[in-house]
């Protein structure tokens, strides 16, 4: 068994981001980002479910190469992937991918931190909410939250805030918060779990935030880091 098979396994999550030729903005407009799933691993090759888009599939080129992230259970690696062809397999679609570089350890976050000042409304769960949300995962089931904080920094996998109200470490807080891309906006009610708090220590009585999103859906995450992108894109047109 090679090094790839030891370490990612069929069904773990993959993300792709394709690779920028240049360093123009014109080229940076051009990258894309998808979340699927391994199919199969055979050696340095590997098989991935196509990339969906909603109910949309995404027919990557052949030839096209990627920035590949493997969520496997030791830890996130990367890797760069040239698709080599493309199949189906009764009703799944599949998309083989030849290894140009040698996997390796991701040493980053698993998510981008975009700094930002966003308004949104939170509210730390009861102990009997939090347990019923960790059992059933139904987010219509919970509280109105109405207790106003700001975000600071916002990523795929969670969001750092600030907010004159007490939440507990450990416990979970409902959040509500509007982002807008060009000119859709798009609210989005989620869960975290604090991590962490400090002191924001500008003689006020805020305090800052640490959270982690718990059962965030894939569409719900993929929107968060195409809103990060956008961002991102804007400000270095402006610039």
């Amino acid at each position: 068994m090679n090094e790839l098979e030891n370490i990612v396994q069929p069904g773990e999550r993959v993300d792709l981001q394709t690779i920028s030729i240049t360093r123009s903005d014109e080229a940076d407009e051009e990258r894309k980002y998808y979340i699927s799933k391994v199919y199969d691993i055979t050696e340095d090759r590997i098989e991935i479910l196509m990339p969906m888009e909603q109910t949309k599939l995404i027919l990557l080129p052949v030839d096209a190469e990627y920035d590949l992230y493997f969520y496997a259970k030791k830890g996130i690696y990367t890797c760069k992937g040239r698709v080599t062809e493309r199949y189906k397999n009764e009703s799944v679609y599949v998309v083989v991918l030849q290894m140009i570089t040698e996997l390796s350890k991701h040493q980053r976050r698993e998510y981008y931190r975009y700094g930002c000042v966003l308004g949104m409304v939170s509210k730390q769960l009861k102990m009997e909410e939090e347990n019923a949300y960790l059992q059933d995962k139904f987010i219509e089931k919970l509280p109105e939250p109405q207790e106003k904080s700001v975000i600071v920094d916002i990523s795929g996998g969670g969001l750092r805030f600030v907010s004159a109200q007490r939440y507990d470490n450990s416990r979970l807080v409902i959040c509500r918060f509007v982002l807008t891309v060009k000119v859709e906006s798009k609210s989005f009610t989620c869960v975290v779990r604090v991590l962490g708090s400090r002191p924001v220590g500008n003689g006020t009585n805020n305090i800052e935030y640490r959270g982690q999103f718990v059962f965030l859906d894939n569409f719900d995450r993929e929107s968060i880091i195409k809103y990060i992108f956008e961002e991102e894109r804007r400000l270095r047109h402006r610039r």
